[in-house]
């Protein structure tokens, strides 16, 4: 019985003791014993290299012997001693370096419960790399015994870190969430963006008594652009710390308090946050300024490169040292004799520049007096309104100039789509909003023009306007002129409208695009209606939404082309989403009514399409067409190049293609009469990454249309349009744990080149029209740091010209027939890659190459049965 008690008592006091230490601060025993000094071996190996073949790498390793001394403290608070002794560096190929004397200068850390409070450095190391690497020495000391998260301070950032125990022993240690001043700049469309997957962890052992033995601690970056799974580079730093066993004795301070000894020995107080660093100045035959640039890259910039791989790869060269060029050297390029005949292109390089110099340089170029210098003007415009970093100042300028009237009315067209759209990329910059300063002025202004305006060309480029701002307060003010407006005048706000995010839409709105949709007031344009239901399907109808959109292919509205939209739309949908296209089988199965064949196949000719432009090994891309029809002819087409990662997308290329008032030499079918009125007109709509620009007319009347007719002015290929813009443009930097910054960017430029060619007879009744869009695609990535110990880069860059070719064919010798053909000619994609390591020491870089090409085979697209069938009828005639 008695000994019965004693083991309970001791089961008690046990239990009891265990519990009390779920409360008190961990035991770490004999780690860092005042008095006492302790040596590791250490080592830092660093790689980069590529993504997709990560077992051929570039780097360095550095290795030390680390003495630390504890020269005051208690149990819990401790003030080590650091001493970096023996370092030696070599590369990857056993290249030999050598490392800067001040390392070796003794440092002090604050130790506090295995925390690292401060840090303290002799004023004579003024080296920011230096005292970055011992910080990331002192932070392999810093680490926690019991189980938990906590938050961390170390050369990494402020982290979430998580400590797991294997045994009494051994732990882990893994970061998250690390915050540190990263320099992020972005584009706001995702698929255009660059993505970083990190891992950061460590390993250690410590003694029974909580004395640290070993550590291992662990970075891993990849760096990936977002639409290119092939493009990327890595980046790997592993630390290890290992004990000695060999422990002496050292001297220790006897002053009361930290503060005494640090002031005791003139010492520097720091955190282990990482200090930035200045760029260093650039060495070797890989720096140029943007006069040695353009010299280089001149050839590449004529007119017959455009659309080419070589002109988009020479713009990204141009674009960074123009960011750093004085507003003379600019000059300089601009008014050089040799330069005449490339100013379009070098308005389109101030374009992407976007600094106040390049601005000030192009303005004096904004003439519009002839028909070149309007082009130049344009250029340059256009190249700004598509630019990731817009500046408040040019920003305030645009309005400036807006404010004025200009006698051209094209430059003053083109002016408010560059004022609107830049500002709406100013507006989805970090720390700004549609609510920040300069943005609530150029919304005022265009609203204001918008609702003086008294004649209709004037209200659709102010809507236009609306269009590239994209200010969600505007959306009722559309939403107006789209119920109210004229026929044109609701077509432009309908096109505005669809440009906005679906989540503005709530069921007020969707009621309204069901109005315009199914004509509830008043009749409205064909155009309208189908860009209401666009965003209707945009919205994902549920059951009942989507059978009340059938229900309309069963009503008497005579408009079979938008009967056929709706149908072709829908199959389009289905094709996307397998849930969608079992929700509109069941909606269709359920009504026998609807699901016959002269209510499910609609006379008409409009077509709706998706099909993949390029996947793995190239981009991954989409080609959209919508062609609605009238009266046999083409009344509004669309072919739009979109970008895609997972459910994100954005536009890379829409053309556009409109016509009026041409169903009168086609079709005399009465259910056409009332747009056979119109004036008769057509013409070109271009929007580049989602900014609309000026419109292109082809003419405006019968006799102009019969002018081109007879005098075969428009059997000629003509340019429509040329430019070379920023596709990418992305910078930012990441910490490591061992004091290192790396520094990530990734860029890209497309060129394009986009002519086309009509050719009619009245005679054969008959007409043809070609469309050619050649592109050229750089995309280019780095990841580069410059340490203590080397200068390393891993850079990447992939080209590509995929080019488009849309024709077709249309008789109305009889019944109105039209054959489209979408052909994607072959074309090559290639991949480089390249490592460059600069040791510390070493006079030569040493670099290596890799390359790979892939042949793309060309395609032409499938349309429909409808179109296959028409083009097996032409050309039998």
């Amino acid at each position: 019985m008695m000994m019965t008690e004693i083991k309970f008592s001791l089961l008690l006091v046990s239990l009891l003791s265990s519990i009390g230490s779920c409360y008190t601060a961990p035991a770490f025993g004999d780690a860092f014993h005042v008095g006492t000094e302790e040596k590791f071996d250490f080592i830092n190996v660093v790689h980069v290299g590529n993504t997709k073949n990560a077992t051929v790498q570039t780097g360095y390793s550095i290795r030390a012997t680390i003495a630390v001394g504890t020269v005051w403290g208690d149990d819990e608070t401790k003030l080590l001693k650091i001493t970096i002794s023996n370092p030696s560096l070599k590369s990857v190929g056993d290249i030999v370096g050598s490392v800067d004397e001040t390392a070796k200068t003794p440092f002090y850390a604050w130790w506090n419960l295995g925390r690292l409070r401060s840090i303290y450095f002799s004023p004579s190391v003024e080296s920011i790399s230096v005292r970055n690497f011992q910080k990331g020495i002192a932070a392999l000391f810093q680490y926690q015994l019991l189980d938990g998260l906590y938050e961390e301070e170390d050369p990494s950032g402020k982290c979430k870190t998580k400590y797991i125990s294997h045994s009494t022993t051994r732990y882990h240690k893994s970061k998250s969430d690390c915050y540190f001043n990263a320099k992020r700049l972005e584009r706001s469309e995702y698929p255009l963006r660059s993505s970083l997957k990190v891992s950061r962890s460590a390993d250690f052992t410590v003694s029974p008594e909580g004395a640290l033995q070993k550590m291992v601690s662990q970075d891993y970056v990849k760096y990936l652009l977002n639409v290119h799974e092939q493009l990327g580079a890595y980046y790997e730093s592993v630390m290890r710390l290992e004990v000695e066993g060999t422990v002496q004795k050292i001297d220790i301070h006897k002053s009361g308090n930290i503060e005494n000894i640090v002031k005791e020995l003139n010492l520097v107080s720091d955190t282990l946050l990482i200090n930035p660093e200045t760029s260093s100045k650039c060495e070797g035959a890989g720096c140029f300024g943007v006069i040695e640039l353009f010299k280089r890259n001149k050839k590449y910039l004529l007119n017959d490169k455009i659309g080419s791989a070589q002109s988009s790869s020479a713009l990204l060269e141009l674009v960074q040292a123009g960011r750093k060029a004085s507003m003379d050297d600019l000059s300089r390029i601009l008014k050089a004799k040799s330069s005449e005949e490339l100013k379009g292109q070098l308005m389109d390089f101030l374009g992407a520049v976007q600094t106040i110099s390049a601005h000030k340089v192009a303005k004096l170029e904004l003439k519009y007096g002839s028909d070149g210098e309007l082009l130049l003007a344009e250029r340059y415009l256009q190249a700004l309104a598509v630019g990731s970093r817009p500046q408040k100042e040019i920003i305030e300028d645009l309005l400036e100039m807006a404010r004025k009237e200009h006698s051209n009315p094209k430059f003053t067209d083109t002016l408010i789509q560059s004022l609107a759209s830049t500002t709406q990329r100013y507006a989805k910059l970090e720390g700004n909003t549609y609510d920040t300063d300069v943005v609530v002025k150029v919304r005022s202004f265009l609203t204001s023009k918008l609702e003086a305006c008294s004649k209709e060309t004037c209200m659709l480029q102010y809507i236009r306007g609306l269009d590239n701002l994209k200010c969600p307060k505007t959306t009722d003010l559309l939403m107006k002129l789209a119920l109210n407006g004229s026929r044109l005048v609701s077509v432009a706000a309908m096109k505005a409208l669809k440009a906005f995010s679906v989540y503005l839409w709530n069921d007020d709105f969707r009621s309204k695009f069901e109005e315009i949709f199914f004509q509830v007031s008043k009749s409205y344009d064909s155009s309208a209606r189908t860009l209401a239901l666009d965003i209707l399907l945009d919205l994902k109808p549920d059951s009942s939404e989507l059978a009340h959109l059938l229900q309309f292919l069963k009503s008497n509205d005579k408009a079979f082309e938008v009967k056929q939209y709706l149908v072709q739309k829908l199959r389009m949908s289905a094709t996307k989403c397998l849930a969608f296209a079992v929700d509109l089988r069941r909606a269709i199965e359920s009504d026998p009514a609807l699901n016959n064949y002269d209510v499910l196949v609609p006379k008409g000719l409009s077509t709706a399409l998706r099909r993949p432009f390029s996947s793995l090994p190239s981009f991954n891309a989409s080609l959209t067409s919508l062609q609605e029809m009238s009266g046999g002819v083409l009344k509004r087409g669309i072919v739009d190049l979109t970008l895609e990662v997972g459910d994100e997308s954005t536009s890379l290329f829409t053309l556009g293609l409109y016509a009026r008032g041409l169903s009168a030499f086609v079709s005399s079918n009465e259910e056409e009469s009332n747009e056979a009125e119109e004036e008769t007109t057509a013409g070109m709509e271009l929007a580049i990454q989602g900014t609309n620009m000026r419109p292109l007319e082809f003419f405006n009347g019968k006799g102009e249309l019969m002018g081109h007719v007879w005098s075969g002015t428009a059997s000629e290929p003509t340019a429509a349009y040329q430019a070379i813009t920023l596709l990418q443009d992305n910078e930012e930097q990441f910490h490591s744990h061992n004091g290192a910054t790396l520094n990530l960017g990734a860029t890209g430029a497309v060129s394009i080149d986009l002519n086309g060619q009509v050719t009619m007879s009245l005679w054969g009744r008959n007409a043809q029209s070609k469309v050619e869009q050649n592109i050229g695609i750089t995309m280019a990535g780095q990841l580069s740091l410059d340490t203590l110990f080397a200068k390393l880069a891993a850079r990447f860059s992939s080209t590509q010209e995929p080019r488009l070719h849309l024709t077709s064919a249309l008789d109305f010798s009889g019944d109105p027939a039209l054959c489209m053909q979408l052909l994607q000619p072959s074309s090559q994609m290639k991949l480089k890659f390249v490592r460059e390591i600069l040791l510390a020491g070493s006079k030569q870089s040493v670099e290596r190459k890799t390359s790979r090409t892939y042949n793309l085979n060309g395609l032409t697209h499938a349309l429909n049965r409808k179109n296959n069938e028409m083009c097996n009828l032409i050309a039998k005639k």
